[in-house]
């Protein structure tokens, strides 16, 4: 078995720390035990924490982000199916329903303090918003939903749903309430729909 390279396992180990306890609990010791590497090591990749978690967010929340929340339109299927898929396979990342999204954990905690993380984390919210009006838009495009569907209002509240819905604590959580919560979405969408 070939050997992680030193980067590759720091960003993965950090990813894996930040996401479960947040960038202000993790420390650097914590990942460098974690990850088996001696502090010269991280030193010679990275500046200090905070470059760290900024490569960690882009080379690993991001392709996370794209893989947990797949807003796009399944061949042969119509967009509110497509919707529903989506929600149905976030409900069954035991991760997402434990310990909510990575994405909008980080935006709560670091936008208000940090610009830098701000810029970044906010750039992907809006592609991700950005993703699902433009999926209802291709949904009106074909004639599945009504012209009076704002697509930009409800793509905004769609994802700010889900990550209200993941943001409940741990104990709370369930794939079972996920579903059930987010059934509302798409009882929502559904009044849009042309039938």
């Amino acid at each position: 078995m070939k050997k992680q390279p030193t980067r590759e396992k720091l960003l993965d180990i950090t990813f894996e720390e930040v996401y479960i306890h947040g960038y202000n609990a993790t420390s650097v010791d914590a990942i460098l035990k974690k990850a088996g590497v001696p502090k010269g090591s991280m030193y010679h990749h990275f500046k200090g924490k905070k470059e760290l978690v900024l490569a960690m967010v882009q080379e690993r929340l991001f392709p996370k982000m794209d893989m947990f929340f797949k807003y796009e339109v399944k061949e042969g299927s119509s967009v509110y199916d497509s919707l529903k898929f989506t929600l149905l396979t976030v409900s069954r990342n035991k991760m997402l329903v434990t310990y909510g999204c990575p994405l909008y954990r980080l935006m709560v905690e670091l936008s208000a303090t940090d610009k830098e993380f701000d810029a970044l984390l906010s750039t992907k919210a809006t592609q991700m918003k950005d993703g699902i009006t433009s999926l209802l838009q291709s949904g009106q495009a074909s004639g599945e939903f009504i012209d009076a569907l704002d697509t930009d209002t409800f793509a905004a509240y769609m994802l700010n749903a889900v990550w209200g819905i993941l943001s409940v604590s741990p104990s709370l959580s369930s794939s079972k309430q996920f579903l059930k919560q987010s059934n509302y979405i798409l009882k929502e969408l559904k009044t849009y729909k042309l039938d």
